[in-house]
């Protein structure tokens, strides 16, 4: 079978897409990856990207919502958060081990140690997507490269995160928890530990509410170790938020940046 995949707005090297990739070929498929390029910003231009022809399966992922709409095709499976939150990859598929050679330019491993989160923000999909916190993978599940870019939604909730992070720094893996750490969870001990990883690029937090203000000044003298401008918070913003609120979680940051 001929195997067709479509990357319609992926940011990173898409985990669904390697997976299915690996299942295919090891039915012995010859598989494709098409890459539409689709800008997340809704505001802005986005062409419609027509499926090849002459492929036997289609299947294509989409990050965010409204994507999904301008890939043009017949009998193409479609999945991922921007369009269906309760799809999720058959088992098997999902046991498969990321094909990279889809990405050859990447030079870096992703996955999940955990899945889930404790927090039920209002604005946040990913309690309904992917339900309780629990640890899904190992270390040595994930990397294949030098480097390894963790995908958890709340790492720093996760039971045995010291000992996982205690495995990072001891084994001085290259390494970054990119969609951000609670600050909140922050204390001494796991602090220490985040100082002491060979990290890759910014120390990433959540800064989703005025409410934090409290709480992440107090965190932040836990993070005294941290070098210039190595700390960045991510300031979330929807329509439902107060624009006085953000402004001011803005302002905040500026002043003490």
């Amino acid at each position: 079978m001929n195997i067709c995949l479509i990357d319609a707005d992926s940011k990173i090297p898409n985990l669904a897409l390697m997976r299915l990739s690996a299942f295919h070929k090891t039915k012995g498929s010859e598989v494709a990856l098409y890459k539409a390029n689709l800008p997340y910003f809704p505001n802005m231009r986005r062409k419609k990207f027509k499926a090849p022809s002459g492929y036997d399966a289609y299947y294509c992922s989409c990050v965010f919502s409204g994507t999904k709409e301008f890939i043009v095709g017949e009998n193409i499976q479609f999945g991922g958060s921007g369009c269906d939150l309760k799809k999720t990859l058959p088992l098997e598929v999902e046991n498969c081990k990321p094909d990279y050679s889809l990405y050859p330019d990447n030079d870096c491993s992703y996955g999940f140690i955990s899945r889930g989160c404790i927090r039920k923000c209002s604005f946040c999909f990913v309690p309904e997507k992917e339900g309780s916190l629990r640890e899904v993978a190992s270390i040595n599940d994930i990397i294949e490269h030098k480097k390894v870019k963790f995908l958890d939604n709340n790492f720093l909730a996760l039971k045995n995160h010291k000992a996982i992070l205690k495995e990072l720094v001891d084994r001085q893996i290259k390494c970054q928890f990119n969609q951000g750490l609670d600050i909140r969870l922050v204390d001494t001990e796991n602090s220490k530990l985040l100082s002491e990883l060979n990290y890759l690029g910014d120390y990433l937090f959540s800064f989703d509410s005025l409410a934090y203000l409290p709480v992440i000044k107090q965190k932040l003298e836990l993070l005294s170790w941290r070098k210039p401008f190595q700390l960045k918070f991510f300031v979330y913003v929807s329509p439902n938020m107060s624009i006085h609120e953000t402004v001011q979680r803005i302002e905040w940051l500026k002043e003490n940046e």
